[in-house]
């Protein structure tokens, strides 16, 4: 079970991972060994899975988001479908889901003839029956961050 100060802690490496333990300390009141151990056991509880660097899309040339709904032939063969789908670089997300089609993916594309490439290989895969994409125009939010009390 969290307590306070493992969400404080986690607010703050959510802000930035690469925060000291000795900076979080400061913060706390703390020590930064306490601090250290306390990162260390949210990491083995697997309450932190990893640190990564987030890059911006439209410097790196991805100017283009869109989310790909996908249709299957075969619901059974969902989870093989997906780790396929997984392979494709410029998928960002798949999630399974309930409703109109079976996944929906978050794809990064340099532009619209890139997006034509990437579903041409969506398609390609086996099980997928058809896609239909919605091409984001620009966005409010965007964070991988979750909401700690």
């Amino acid at each position: 079970m969290l307590d306070q100060k493992d969400k404080v802690i986690l607010k703050i490496l959510q802000d930035n991972a690469r925060t000291s333990n000795a900076e979080i300390a400061r913060h706390m009141n703390m020590t930064a060994s306490a601090i250290y151990e306390r990162v260390k056991k949210l990491e083995k509880s697997g309450i932190v899975k990893r640190y990564e660097t987030r890059l911006d899309p439209g410097v790196m040339g991805l100017d283009l988001l869109a989310f790909v709904l996908i249709s299957l032939y075969d619901l059974t063969k969902m989870k093989e479908t997906g780790k396929a789908l997984s392979r494709l670089d410029k998928i960002q997300e798949i999630h399974y889901i309930a409703g109109k089609g079976s996944m929906l993916a978050k794809v990064r594309a340099s532009g619209t003839a890139d997006l034509e490439k990437l579903l041409d290989n969506i398609n390609l895969i086996d099980n997928v029956k058809m896609t239909e994409s919605t091409i984001v125009l620009t966005s409010e939010k965007e964070t991988s961050k979750l909401y700690v009390e």
